[in-house]
């Protein structure tokens, strides 16, 4: 092959990828999406049951492993710790962009409209 043609499958295969890779993550987005609404929807189900394995859970193993368990959760608190405090940054974040994005959407919709509506009269 030639350097143009090599350019050229180079980049129709960065394309290809590209396009595959946006299908994933609409993909991936979409289910998201179907659980977050399934979740809202069957909320209460939801909490109790993540309550009730929870707890199910931590009382065994307190019952039959007190001393590892204690052991364990000194090791791995400061991780869990750090770890919350990152989550829940990047949580924080995302919810204020998706809100300036959202604010920026509706000011750019009423601004088509009132163009629309002074236009079309």
């Amino acid at each position: 092959m030639q350097r143009p043609q090599l350019a050229q499958s180079a980049d129709g295969l960065a394309r290809s990828a590209a396009r595959i890779a946006r299908r994933a993550m609409n993909a991936v987005r979409r289910s998201i999406m179907a659980a977050d609404i399934w979740i809202q929807d069957h909320y209460w189900v939801v909490v109790c049951s993540v309550l009730l394995v929870l707890g199910t859970g931590t009382g065994l193993l307190l019952k039959w492993r007190w001393t590892e368990v204690t052991e364990f959760a000194k090791q791995v608190a400061p991780v869990l710790t750090t770890v919350s405090i990152i989550a829940s940054t990047l949580l924080s974040v995302l919810a204020w962009f998706r809100k300036r994005r959202q604010q920026r959407l509706t000011a750019q919709a009423a601004a088509n409209s009132a163009a629309g509506n002074s236009s079309g009269g």
